[in-house]
C-alpha cells in the first residue's frame, strides 16, 4: 500500500499508525510543496480525487481519497474496526469525536492570529477535554480501550493521535486529564508503534512550515523516552 501526502502528519497519521501497529508495509509518498503547487501535479490528483486533494490511499487497484474513508478502509481490512454493528457504530462515534478535536487544533494552528488566541483556546480546551475525560470513564471497554476490552480499534488510534495533538500546543494539559492521558500514552508504547514514533521514519512535523505553528518539530510533540 502507498500513502500520498506531504512530509507531515496532518489528516494521515492516523493511517499510518494503523498500519505500524499491525505491522502492514506500506510506502510513503512524500509531496513537496514546490510539486503541489505546479499544474502537473494537481492535474495527477485530479484524477484520481474528486477536488484533488490529499491525502491519497493506493491499495492493489483500490485508489482511494478523504481521510476519513481511508481510516475507515484500513480498520476493517486491519481488524481494527467492530466485531458487531454496535461496536462499530461506537468506533465511528469516537472517531469522528477525534476527528473534531483534530482539526479544531489544525484549524488553530493555521490561523495567523494564532498568538492572540492561543489563551481562549486552552480554556475552551480544557473543557471539552473535561467533557472527554468524563464520557470516556462512563462507556470506556477498559482503562486503557475505548470500545473492546484489550484491544485496540480505530477509535483507540484516532483519538490517542488527537490528544498527542494537543500536547505541544498546551503544554501540560493533557496531563491535567489523567485517564486521557494513560489512555494515550499506553496507546503510544504499544510495541510496534513505540518504534515507529520515535523513529527518523515519522515526520517531525503537523504540518508544513508555513503553517502558524505545528509546521517546525519543536511545535510538534515528539516521543524519545
Amino acid at each position: 500500500m502507498k500513502l500520498i501526502y506531504f512530509a507531515a502528519r496532518g489528516r494521515v497519521e492516523v493511517a499510518r499508525l494503523m498500519m505500524e501497529l499491525c505491522g502492514v508495509p506500506y510506502e510513503d509518498e512524500f509531496v513537496s510543496l514546490e510539486s503541489w503547487v505546479r499544474p502537473d501535479s494537481k492535474e495527477r490528483f485530479l484524477k484520481c480525487t474528486p477536488f484533488g486533494q490529499l491525502p491519497v490511499l493506493e491499495d492493489g487497484e483500490l485508489t482511494l481519497c478523504q481521510s476519513q474513508a481511508i481510516n475507515r478502509h484500513l480498520a476493517r481490512k486491519l481488524g481494527l474496526y467492530g466485531d458487531t454493528l454496535e461496536e462499530t457504530a461506537r468506533i465511528d462515534e469516537v472517531a469522528e469525536t477525534a476527528y473534531e478535536v483534530l482539526m479544531d487544533v489544525g484549524t488553530l494552528f493555521w490561523n495567523p492570529r494564532f498568538h492572540e488566541i492561543r489563551a481562549d483556546h486552552r480554556a475552551a480546551t480544557v473543557k471539552k477535554l473535561d467533557r472527554l475525560e468524563d464520557y470516556f470513564v462512563r462507556t470506556r471497554a477498559d482503562a486503557e480501550h475505548w470500545i473492546a476490552p484489550g484491544r485496540t480499534t480505530l477509535a483507540d488510534v484516532a483519538m490517542a493521535y488527537a490528544v498527542e495533538t494537543i500536547m505541544p500546543v498546551h503544554t501540560g494539559l493533557v496531563k491535567e486529564f489523567p485517564e486521557l492521558h494513560r489512555a494515550t500514552t499506553a496507546f503510544f508504547a504499544a510495541d510496534r508503534v513505540r518504534e515507529y514514533v520515535r523513529s527518523a521514519r515519522r515526520p517531525r512535523t503537523w504540518t508544513v512550515p508555513i503553517a502558524t505553528f505545528g509546521g517546525r518539530p519543536e511545535e510538534t510533540h515528539q516521543w524519545t523516552d
